[in-house]
């Protein structure tokens, strides 16, 4: 246990991505509606405990919901979160043959979201979704990226992620749940 301490190696960053948002059944993946722009941003930490795993944490901004169209009329939910996930962090480096610090990874885990602000619009006229639209969103987040060594200590990681939530998002409108793609860059020091 001491000496996976002592190798156990701490960084920070930020990360930001583009993506597509869309709200559906639980194990459907768009349920006949558009997806829409959906923007992240925020802070990284990373537990490095041994060369192919690490802990993997921070705070995002996100922006989800759903775009679609009904009887001539177009609707767009506009969510935005503070979302926390948890990951666990399975990576390949040196010893599967990549060079120069390079790794290819794979993360797993939670997340935790709060909604900041709902918004709709039927039309390009807004209105107030904040009522209709519970406060947490809960689901399972993936993400498979490449990272590449830059400036000699810091660290370019590029990935694809995925968000599947498990909370119904309208007190109203039953079984529509969250699911977001992105992909992201990020930058550890």
């Amino acid at each position: 246990g001491l000496s996976l301490a002592s190798k156990a190696q701490m960084s920070y960053g930020i990360k930001i991505g583009a993506g597509a948002a869309c709200q559906s059944d639980m194990l459907e993946l768009a349920n006949n509606c558009d997806v829409r722009f959906s923007p992240t941003i925020g802070f990284v930490g990373k537990y490095q405990i041994s060369e192919g795993f690490a802990l993997k944490s921070g705070l995002e901004y996100q922006q989800k919901g759903r775009s679609f169209t009904e009887e001539k009329v177009d609707v767009t939910n506009k969510l935005k979160y503070l979302s926390l996930p948890v990951k666990a962090e399975f990576s390949a480096g040196e010893k599967a043959g990549f060079k120069n610090g390079q790794r290819i990874y794979f993360a797993v885990g939670p997340y935790l979201s709060y909604l900041l602000d709902a918004e709709g619009e039927l039309n390009d006229v807004s209105f107030d979704l904040r009522s209709d639209t519970k406060d947490f969103d809960f689901g399972l987040s993936y993400e498979i990226g490449f990272d590449f060594s830059v400036f000699n200590t810091k660290t370019l990681q590029v990935g694809l992620n995925y968000d599947m939530g498990f909370i119904e998002v309208y007190k109203s409108e039953p079984n529509l749940h969250n699911k977001m793609a992105s992909i992201s860059l990020g930058l550890l020091f």
